[in-house]
């Protein structure tokens, strides 16, 4: 008995013991917690075209089965997902995992989109010069490991780097380009001209306020004239085209140096009537160069000053000179003579007021000259009125410049002075700002400028106006240079294409104030010029801007009227 109960007990305590380790293992193999999963985003993106792999990390599964779902259809039962991108859309996509100790599933989005084509920007013109190499590089984004880059000159490939450098023997060429870039995801080209010319020559000139021709600039006898009134100062400053940076001068009144005069403005005041020689001479590390002015020291101011009269018309009713910029506003074709465009404004304006505007200007440094029959005072308040077709977002801002005719002999040939506006003497402004403009070597051709503040660029025919050129043909040398101020650009093409409004001062502008005032002249080096009053009136288009759809900005100037009269 005794040994049975032994046994019995023996056979209980295994049992208990065999039950205990049991329920311990179970607890090892079935533990409480479902499945987790997580990726390292909600959202995923992926170019059309591509794929992209989905990896999810699973924690705490037991004997895990898995499913990828999408649009309701399972896709997968792999650990991951490959999510092939064949149309833009937006995708759902499902991951489910199945154990024994639970069910968890998890959604992400996946966004397709657009391929990153490359994007190029570079200039429509490249300037060299003859016998100069010249390096260019475009400004490409979204560039990786696979793209591709190819020059050609015509039909030539001449470069397959990222940086073209060229250089021509031949001056006086327009060499058409097309760099090509390819990357993964498609290919972009962009067309652009290399301008070839002759080595540039250190010039000095004075400007007097008209264009200037090659012819000129080339012929050293010449000599622009200007005027000052016997007791008044005139300040004189070089327009500098090729010079190069810390320039010094020179000054000499007939051919007298001028002590201690050895920046770029000279005051000059004669003491006694009668005509002088102004020199100056530029040096830098690029050259020399050499400008001459005669001044006539003519009689005291308001000598020829012209009263109105009950006959005195309120607007300038005479157009001197109209010299347009390059434009598609242009129409002056083969034939047609100085006269035929000063013609064109003065047919509109000599008998009666005409209220719109009169021309359009052009490109930058476009003008016209327009004369009063009388003086007009500087008077308290405004002094002149003109007008444009400016509106909110369209702004073509002019310079508008004066003169008095202060020989006496009725015509635009003294001295110009510039009527201040909000831009005056900030950095971005350029007084005495050239724009040579070349003439094009064939119908519909863009034409090439450059500038002597370092820009260069295209005036660009387009589908709207088709006449063979937009450059004015009764220019018959191969270039003109216009002058004047040059403001900042305001023109912008974030969606649609707008050119904003500056504060003041400025001819188709949307101005702050009404008018324009006398007291606002200034010299040259921006001092009061003082006048008492004024018998010219000059605009010209003061931008350098253009855009795809609305062409170059262009001023558009009613002629100006006497405020007083109105």
């Amino acid at each position: 008995m005794k040994r049975l109960e032994q046994a019995c007990y023996l056979i209980l305590s295994f049992y208990f013991l065999f039950s205990f380790t049991s329920c311990s293992d179970d607890s090892k193999e079935e533990p409480s917690d479902v499945p987790v999963i997580e990726f390292d985003q909600s959202e995923y993106f992926v170019k059309i075209g591509e794929s992209i792999t989905l990896v999810p990390k699973v924690d705490k599964a037991v004997n895990p089965v898995f499913s990828w779902t999408v649009g309701g259809k399972i896709v997968s039962t792999e650990t991951t997902y490959t999510f092939h991108a064949d149309k833009l859309d937006e995708a759902f996509v499902n991951f489910k995992v199945v154990a024994k100790n639970g069910i968890t599933e998890v959604q992400v989005k996946v966004t397709v989109t657009e391929r990153d084509v490359p994007v190029i920007t570079l200039a429509d013109t490249q300037m060299a010069y003859i016998g100069k190499e010249i390096k260019i590089a475009a400004e490409v984004a979204f560039t990786d490991n696979t793209t591709e880059f190819t020059w050609y000159k015509g039909n030539e490939i001449v470069c397959r780097d990222s940086i073209y450098t060229f250089k021509s023997d031949v001056a006086n060429a327009d060499i058409e380009m097309l760099l090509k870039v390819t990357n993964k995801s498609g290919v972009v080209s962009k067309s652009f001209m290399i301008v070839v010319m002759p080595e540039p020559t250190p010039i000095l000139f004075f400007d007097n306020g008209t264009y200037i021709l090659p012819s000129e600039l080339n012929d050293k006898t010449q000599m622009r004239k200007m005027s000052v009134c016997l007791g008044r100062s005139l300040v004189l400053a070089p327009v500098k085209m090729n010079m190069g940076d810390n320039i010094t001068y020179e000054w000499k009144v007939d051919g007298m140096t001028q002590s201690g005069v050895t920046g770029e403005y000279f005051s000059f005041k004669p003491e006694k009537n009668g005509l002088y020689q102004i020199t100056v001479t530029g040096r830098s590390e690029v050259g020399e160069a050499v400008a001459n002015v005669r001044v006539e020291c003519v009689e005291s101011e308001g000598t020829y000053r012209r009263e109105r009269d009950e006959n005195s018309k309120y607007w300038a009713n005479t157009c001197f000179q109209f010299i347009p910029a390059p434009g598609q506003f242009i129409d002056f074709q083969e034939g047609s003579t100085f006269a035929d465009a000063t013609a064109f404004i003065n047919n509109q304006i000599k008998d009666v007021f005409y209220s719109g505007y009169v021309a359009s200007l052009g490109a930058f440094g476009g003008y016209a000259i327009f004369g009063f029959d009388h003086s007009v005072d500087n008077l308290e308040g405004p002094d002149l009125i003109m007008y444009g077709n400016e509106f909110v977002g369209s702004n073509e801002p002019g310079v508008v410049w004066v003169m008095q005719d202060e020989n006496g002999n009725q015509l635009p040939d003294d001295t110009w002075y510039e009527l201040k506006g909000s831009e005056t003497g900030k950095p971005e402004t350029n007084q005495r700002a050239t724009m040579t403009y070349f003439r094009p070597n064939k119908d519909n051709a863009s034409i090439v400028w450059v500038s002597n503040v370092g820009t260069s660029g295209t005036i660009g025919n387009n589908g709207y106006h088709t006449q063979k050129s937009y450059f004015p043909m009764f220019i018959t040398e191969e270039s003109y240079t216009l002058t004047g101020t040059l403001l900042k650009n305001t023109f912008t093409s974030s969606g649609l294409e707008m050119n904003n409004n500056l504060d003041w001062g400025y001819v188709d502008n949307i101005n702050s104030r009404v008018g324009f005032y006398i007291e606002d002249t200034i010299q040259q080096d921006g001092s009061p010029a003082n006048l008492k009053y004024i018998d010219f009136v000059k605009v010209h288009t003061g931008q350098q801007a253009k855009g795809q759809a609305i062409g170059e900005i262009s001023t558009e100037p009613s002629t100006p009227q006497d405020y007083h009269m109105r």
